[in-house]
């Protein structure tokens, strides 16, 4: 349901996206995109799941509480984008369901290893709220969580001028990658 709320407010901004932007009517779907910027792959979360191996990063963002965590799990990107062929580039640009674009260097990836996070780590009032079984580790990522696609850093690994220079390598609702040009 709050998926869809996202998609029906989301809706209007869609609408008025460039046509070399249609194909990202979906903010479950990730879109590889190739040299000439065309789709060479699209994985919907759960093929992200499954496809490849999912790791998990307990870490902050620059916007949660200091000493507060939260445990993220998904792909890692160099994965995706080896698999793609993407990681001999200089950068890659990280696009969301709203068309923010963000342009993360390879060398930062491969550094600091971020993730594609899909599922989040299932607390004591997930529990409660019956969001997550009793026996259940992980949850998927809701809109109002950045998901259902976010790429998350190790904030603690990352260079203190980062923060908040380079908030935008946190990038939400991410539906596309491209190779720079």
């Amino acid at each position: 349901m709050r998926l869809r709320t996202l998609a029906v407010c989301l809706s209007g901004a869609v609408g008025s996206i460039p046509v070399a932007f249609a194909a990202y009517t979906d903010p479950t779907v990730l879109t590889i995109e190739d040299a000439t910027r065309e789709p060479a792959a699209r994985y919907n979360v759960e093929q992200l799941r499954t496809e490849y191996e999912n790791v998990a990063i307990e870490t902050r963002t620059p916007w949660t509480k200091e000493g507060e965590t939260v445990t993220f799990r998904g792909p890692r990107i160099l994965d995706v984008l080896r698999k793609h062929e993407l990681d001999a580039n200089a950068s890659v640009q990280f696009i969301a369901y709203d068309n923010f674009t963000s342009e993360i260097t390879l060398d930062e990836i491969r550094s600091y290893g971020p993730i594609f996070a899909i599922d989040r780590g299932c607390t004591d009032a997930d529990r409660e709220s019956k969001r997550c079984s009793q026996d259940q580790a992980f949850t998927p990522l809701a809109p109002e969580e950045q998901g259902p696609i976010f790429l998350v850093w190790p904030y603690e690994e990352l260079p203190t001028a980062y923060v908040p220079a380079r908030n935008s390598i946190w990038v939400w609702f991410v539906v596309a990658v491209r190779p720079v040009q």
